[in-house]
């Protein structure tokens, strides 16, 4: 049951993470060259990206911990 509950938490976490870094990769498409800040934008919603994987696996694994507790 509560391994179920944080596969679906980690895959909401990981189709928003998703979402928002297409979303700033066309805007880093079209942004000038002068305009540095996307490249800063984008590198920043990669390592939250990231982050929100490592936290869904620690999810993950808690689960099962108490999948197996209860």
């Amino acid at each position: 049951m509560f391994t179920t509950g944080a596969c679906f938490l980690l895959a909401l976490l990981a189709w928003l993470a998703s979402k928002a870094n297409e979303k700033d990769r066309s805007m880093y498409d079209v942004a000038l060259d002068s305009d540095r800040i996307w490249l800063l934008v984008l590198h920043i919603r990669q390592d939250l990206k990231v982050a929100a994987f490592l936290l869904g696996g620690i999810m993950v694994l808690l689960g099962i911990i108490a999948d197996r507790i209860h």
